[in-house]
């Protein structure tokens, strides 16, 4: 996983050739397919979860990112 873009409630990440927005709420923090811009194309989440900070996903790809 290789982060592309990141900032306080969001990142851009690139694995296995496709691209993943993780985005945090504060209640929780959810993965979801997106272009390589950023730009989600589909809102059906792949990862992530409740109670989940945007470090603890990315620290922790092999649980929290999609497989």
């Amino acid at each position: 996983m290789r982060i592309i873009q990141k900032n306080t409630h969001r990142a851009l990440v690139s694995f296995k050739g496709k691209y993943y927005v993780v985005s945090d709420n504060y209640s929780e923090t959810l993965v979801f397919p997106s272009d390589s811009s950023g730009n989600i194309i589909d809102y059906c989440e792949v990862g992530g979860g409740r109670g989940l900070t945007l470090n603890e996903v990315l620290e922790n790809w092999h649980a929290w990112g999609p497989r």
